[in-house]
């Protein structure tokens, strides 16, 4: 490698990590800071403080109508035959017309539908979480069945569970 590309390519990784690093860190933890994608496999622990249902929202919507559509061709297959009688062979030659089916997708018109423009979810707000008192409002997305257990535990009371995610 020359020495004017290997210093080409150390500039290049130069500006892409100062342009990541300018984006902060993968993670946050404060109020709740992480993405609601991130996912868990602990369970957590602390002071229930609040919950929250978000419904799911829905609208109409159109798309394009997609249906097969299909060619039939004929395509022309030779047949030999070859029979031996003595010395001599006889060929016979024949042909035969197969029908050849080929099929695709094309658009055909458009097609109403619901779109789901929010989907439905469950989250409940814990202080101090995993004991740490300086972790307060903290909010995480939880299963239905937990979202329901924290709806019978008194705010302030401790609860345990295992989030889906991060935020809310």
């Amino acid at each position: 490698m020359t020495k004017k590309r290997q210093m080409l390519l150390s500039g290049v990784a130069l500006i892409v990590s100062v342009g990541l690093s300018a984006c902060g860190p993968a993670s946050g933890t404060h109020r709740g800071d992480t993405p609601a994608e991130a996912r868990h496999a602990d369970t957590v622990s602390g002071l229930r403080d609040d919950v929250r249902h978000i419904t799911r929202k829905a609208t109409p919507a159109v798309r394009p109508r997609m249906v097969n559509r299909c060619t039939t061709t004929t395509k022309k297959i030779k047949h030999t035959s070859r029979t031996r009688t003595g010395k001599r062979t006889l060929t016979s030659t024949w042909y035969e017309n197969r029908p050849i089916t080929t099929c695709r997708k094309v658009r055909n018109g458009t097609e109403s539908h619901t779109r789901v423009a929010r989907r439905e979810r469950w989250c409940v707000e814990l202080d101090a979480v995993n004991g740490d008192q300086r972790r307060r409002d903290v909010w995480f997305q939880v299963t239905h069945a937990a979202y329901t257990k924290a709806l019978a535990v008194r705010e302030g009371d401790s609860i345990k569970f295992t989030p889906v995610a991060n935020g809310c």
